[in-house]
């Protein structure tokens, strides 16, 4: 911990979940002058003991985290604040991309004279409905697919008046040009481009939230708590067998056939126009 700094800037990611926002969050964590919260909004359930300790606690170490643990939000200031005085680190990104959240802190923040950015994660529909259909293969494909066009419409409606700029990313363009993509979004969140963001898996981040596998992936040292934060069984085969490499996950045009691809298209097609990423090329490290 670098002592006591004032928060100077938030930016919040809009999106669906399953669409990279993990793997986003420690790569611009992996800035020096950045704090990579993950899901903030997951403080408020702290000494909340009907929440599972994954909800209400960092997955790598639990309750006892050098980040969050006895974290107070004093009266008058809020979670950003805290994080900044506690890691001594100014800038701090919050991917919770609950639109009404996010709305409402970046009001508040904007109140205070705290910059606030956004950053529209973008992942073609179906990469991101395949995603949940592994993990939740009871609910269908209908019931993903309606989920998920409900919050990219939440998402454009929340860009559509955000308070302060928006940058918009593709997963898969990050995915497969680290390099370049990573200087852009080192340029629109106002700081230097350094090289340990294009390598996440070696700085050491306590996010709330997010993905289980990606975390296990990216982490830089054992996690204290294993059973919070080992990946599911559906995705634990897969991230044993990833490098510690940018890597283009396009598992869903294995997964999706000729059927599904057209439900998809019935019920969300339109939706998908801007985020479809149209390509047949093989995965690859970035």
């Amino acid at each position: 911990m670098n002592g006591p700094e004032a928060c100077t800037d938030v930016c919040f990611v809009a999106g669906a979940g399953h669409s990279g926002s993990t793997l986003l969050g420690y790569v611009v964590g992996a800035h020096p002058s950045v704090t990579y919260a993950g899901e903030a909004r997951k403080h408020l359930f702290f000494g909340n003991l009907k929440k599972p300790l994954r909800k209400r606690a960092c997955k790598r170490c639990g309750e006892d985290c050098p980040v969050w643990g006895g974290l107070e939000v004093p009266a008058g200031s809020d979670v950003y604040e805290a994080l900044a005085r506690r890691t001594g680190k100014p800038h701090v990104l919050d991917s919770t991309k609950n639109a009404e959240w996010v709305r409402e802190r970046s009001e508040a923040l904007c109140g205070r004279g705290v910059r606030v950015r956004l950053l529209f994660l973008m992942r073609d529909g179906r990469a991101v409905v395949a995603s949940r259909l592994r993990k939740e293969p009871e609910l269908g494909l209908d019931a993903h697919t309606l989920a998920w066009r409900a919050q990219i419409e939440a998402a454009r409606a929340l860009v559509s008046g955000f308070p302060g700029p928006v940058h918009p990313l593709h997963y898969e363009a990050l995915a497969s040009s680290p390099q370049a993509e990573i200087q852009r979004l080192a340029d629109f969140l106002g700081l230097s481009f350094d090289a340990a963001m294009l390598a996440p898996w070696a700085s050491p981040q306590h996010p709330l939230g997010g993905n289980s596998g990606t975390q296990a992936l990216l982490a830089s040292e054992p996690a204290k708590e294993p059973a919070l934060a080992a990946p599911g069984a559906h995705t634990a085969a897969y991230y044993a067998a990833h490098p510690r490499a940018f890597v283009l996950d396009l598992r869903w045009q294995q997964e999706l056939d000729a059927a599904a691809r057209a439900r998809f298209a019935e019920l969300a097609g339109e939706t998908n126009e801007e985020l479809a990423w149209e390509t047949d090329a093989p995965q690859r490290p970035g």
